[in-house]
C-alpha cells in the first residue's frame, strides 16, 4: 500500500477571492443575457417575427416587408382587413435553393372557412394561371396556390390548434429576388400566420427570446393566455410563505438554500409542463382544460421532477470538498486515495483505532473518543472511502477489503504497528476483515452489533445498481431531510437526537460525490480474498461484542451465533438500546470498552 500524509488546500482557503469571481461570473451572465435580449425581431434567427399590422401596411413587392436569410424559418403574422387587402414578403434566394412556405389559420372555429390564397411570384416561374389582384412585374412568373382542406393541426411549439391552407414547396430556378402574397376575401378576425423557410434554428439566443415569441403569437392571433397562467408565481408565493411559516428561516442556511431551491423549482417546472403541454379542446378557442385533465398532467409533472430533480440538485446540495469539509489537514493518501482520519493523545500511548458503520463518520465516535482519551490511549478515528471528509471514488472498489486496508493505510502513515480495533455495525465488520488480512496489527477487538453474516448487499442496492434510477434513488435516500428520521429507526431511545446531533450526522452529506458513491458502493462486490462470514473462526484475538436487544438491523441473535464462531469472544446485551448502543447507551457502552480494554 502506497501511503503518506497529504495537505488538503482548495479554493475554499481564500474566500475574497471566491466572491470576487462568483461576482464577475455574475456580471458577465448578465449582460450576456442583456445581450441576447436586445436581438431585434427583424434577424432570421427569432422563429417569430413580424406582425403585419391591419391594412396591409406593408404594402405591394419592393414596398413589402423584407425577410433576411430566409431558409431559416420564420412566422409572419398577418391580417387581412378587407377581400382587397394583399400582405406581401420579399426575399433574395439563389437558384437551387428550397422554398417553402405555407398558411396557418388559428384554429378558432369561426374562422373554419377562411382560406386565403397564397402566391409565389419571381424569376424563372411560370404564367400565373388565375387571375391575380396586382400586375406581376416584367421577366417574372408566379405560382397560385389554395386549398380545400379542413383539418386540424396541433402545432407543439406554439401550443396551438390551427387549419393548415395553401403551401407552396419547390426548387428556386433562378438567382433572384422573389415575393410571397396572401390575399381572399376576411372570415373574422382574418389574421393568419405565414410560415416561411426550412430550417429550425435552435441557438441559446433563440431559446431565451422564445417564451416571449410565444406570448406574443398567441396574443395576436387570438389564442388568449388561460388564468392558470397566474398559478405559477402565486403558488410559488404560497410555497414560500408555508416554509416561512414552519420556521424555515430558522434552519441552517444551506438546508434552508436547498428546501427553497427545490421547492420552487418543483412548482415551476410543475407549472411548465401545464403551459407547454396542456392542448385547446373543442370547440377551438382559448379556455382552461378540465380540471382533472391539469391535475393528470401535475402528476406526470411531479414524477418527472423526481426523477429528474436530483440531477439538477446535486451541485447545490454537495457543495463542499473534502478539505472545506474537514477544517483540518488529517488526510493521508492510500492507494491513490484521500483518507481522512483524526489522531488525538499521547503518541507513546496504547492505540485504539475506531471505525464507523454505513452512512456515519467519525462524528459518531465522539463521546467514546473523549472516554478513551481521559483514560489515557491515543484515539485514531478514520473516515470510510465513501464517508465524512474522505474520498469517495467513482469505482466499484467499495469492498469490506478495501476499506480494510484504507484503515490499515491510515495506521502505516500515522507510525502505528499494532491497535486495540473498535467497530460499529458495517465498521465492525471491516474490523474482522482486517484482522483476518493482518492479524499481527490487532491487539483486540470491540464490534458493536457487526454487520457480520452477510454474504451480498441488502436488497435495495439491487435497485441502486440501475442506470438513472438508481441514482435517484441513492440521493433521496442520502438527503440531509431523512437523517433524523434515519436515526430514530435505528435507535430504540430518542433522547439523544438533539438538531446538533442530526446536523453532525447529515454534515457529510454536502461533500461532494456522496450520493454517487452509493451508486457505486451498490455495484461493488460484497468482499474481497476472504470474505468475513467464511473465516470468522480463524480470529483468535480477544473480542467484545456489544449489542442492543431491540436492534432492528441486526439482531441480538446474529451475536448469539457469533459467540459460537469466535475462540475469544465475549457478548454483552444491553436490554433498552437498537443499533446505535454506542448513542443510546453511552456510558454504559464507554464503561464495558474501558473494562475491556484494561484486560486485554
Amino acid at each position: 500500500m502506497n501511503v503518506a500524509p497529504v495537505r488538503m488546500n482548495s479554493l475554499g482557503d481564500n474566500p475574497a477571492a471566491m466572491k470576487a469571481m462568483c461576482r464577475l461570473l455574475v456580471i458577465c451572465v448578465l449582460l450576456t443575457l442583456s445581450l441576447m435580449l436586445q436581438a431585434q425581431a427583424a434577424h432570421a434567427e427569432v422563429p417569430i417575427l413580424e406582425t403585419n399590422a391591419p391594412g396591409g401596411d406593408y404594402g405591394l413587392f419592393e414596398d413589402g416587408q423584407y425577410v433576411d436569410e430566409p431558409w431559416f424559418m420564420w412566422f409572419v403574422l398577418g391580417e387581412l382587413s378587407s377581400a382587397s387587402d394583399v400582405d406581401m414578403v420579399r426575399f433574395d434566394y439563389q437558384a437551387g435553393e428550397r422554398f417553402k412556405a405555407e398558411i396557418f389559420i388559428p384554429g378558432h372555429e369561426e374562422l373554419r372557412s377562411f382560406n386565403p390564397h397564397l402566391a409565389l411570384i419571381g424569376p424563372g416561374l411560370p404564367s400565373p394561371d388565375q387571375p391575380l389582384p396586382f400586375v406581376i412585374p416584367d421577366g417574372m412568373g408566379a405560382i397560385v396556390a389554395t386549398s380545400q382542406d379542413t383539418y386540424d393541426y396541433f402545432d407543439i411549439f406554439t401550443q396551438m390548434v390551427y387549419f393548415p391552407r395553401a403551401k407552396i414547396e419547390l426548387v428556386m430556378p433562378r438567382t433572384g429576388r422573389y415575393y410571397v402574397a396572401v390575399w381572399g376575401a376576411p372570415v373574422g378576425m382574418a389574421r393568419y400566420a405565414l410560415d416561411i423557410g426550412i430550417m429550425e434554428n435552435l441557438a441559446p439566443h433563440v431559446l431565451i427570446r422564445y417564451p416571449i415569441n410565444w406570448w406574443e403569437v398567441r396574443d395576436f392571433l387570438g389564442w388568449g393566455h388561460w388564468p392558470i397562467v397566474l398559478a405559477p408565481p402565486l403558488g410559488m408565493v404560497g410555497v414560500l410563505w408555508l416554509l416561512r411559516r414552519r420556521g424555515v428561516g430558522s434552519a441552517q442556511p444551506a438546508v434552508r438554500r436547498e428546501q427553497v431551491l427545490a421547492t420552487t423549482g418543483l412548482f415551476g417546472a410543475t407549472a411548465s409542463f401545464v403551459l407547454l403541454v396542456a392542448q385547446q379542446t373543442a370547440p377551438y378557442g382559448p379556455q382552461v382544460p378540465p380540471m382533472s385533465w391539469v391535475a393528470g398532467v401535475i402528476i406526470l409533472a411531479l414524477a418527472g421532477m423526481l426523477v429528474w430533480g436530483p440531477y439538477v440538485l446535486t451541485p447545490l446540495r454537495e457543495r463542499l470538498n473534502l478539505r472545506e469539509f474537514a477544517r483540518d489537514d488529517h488526510f493521508a493518501w492510500v492507494n491513490g486515495y484521500a483518507v481522512h482520519y483524526s489522531d488525538a493523545g499521547a503518541h507513546d500511548a496504547p492505540a485504539v483505532v475506531l471505525i464507523h458503520g454505513f452512512a456515519s463518520s467519525l462524528f459518531t465516535w465522539r463521546r467514546l473518543s473523549a472516554a478513551l482519551l481521559a483514560a489515557g490511549y491515543r484515539v485514531i478515528a478514520v473516515d470510510l472511502l465513501g464517508y465524512g471528509a474522505s474520498a469517495r471514488p467513482a469505482e466499484p472498489i467499495y469492498t469490506t477489503q478495501t476499506q480494510a486496508e484504507v484503515v490499515l493505510g491510515v495506521m502505516d502513515a500515522l507510525g502505528v504497528r499494532q491497535a486495540h480495533l473498535v467497530g460499529h455495525s458495517f465498521g465492525g465488520r471491516v474490523a474482522m476483515q482486517i484482522a483476518l488480512l493482518a492479524p499481527e496489527r490487532v491487539r483486540s477487538l470491540v464490534a458493536l452489533a457487526p454487520e457480520a453474516f452477510a454474504t451480498d448487499r441488502p436488497l435495495i442496492s439491487r435497485w441502486v445498481r440501475l442506470p438513472i434510477l438508481g441514482y435517484v434513488l441513492a440521493f433521496y435516500s442520502t438527503s440531509p431531510w431523512l437523517v433524523a428520521a434515519g436515526l430514530r429507526f435505528t435507535s430504540a431511545t430518542h433522547r439523544w437526537i438533539t438538531p446538533d446531533v442530526v446536523r453532525g450526522y447529515a454534515g457529510p452529506l454536502y461533500v461532494r460525490g456522496s450520493a454517487l458513491a452509493q451508486v457505486w458502493q451498490a455495484r461493488s462486490p460484497k468482499d474481497g480474498q476472504k470474505p468475513v462470514p467464511r473465516f470468522l473462526s480463524a480470529i483468535a484475538h480477544p473480542t467484545l461484542l456489544l449489542w442492543g436487544r431491540r436492534d432492528r438491523i441486526f439482531p441480538v441473535t446474529d451475536g448469539e451465533r457469533l459467540v459460537g464462531l469466535l475462540p475469544a469472544a465475549t457478548l454483552r446485551v444491553f436490554d433498552d438500546a437498537g443499533h446505535l448502543i454506542h448513542e443510546e447507551c453511552a456510558e454504559q457502552v464507554n464503561e464495558a470498552i474501558l473494562a475491556f480494554l484494561e484486560r486485554a
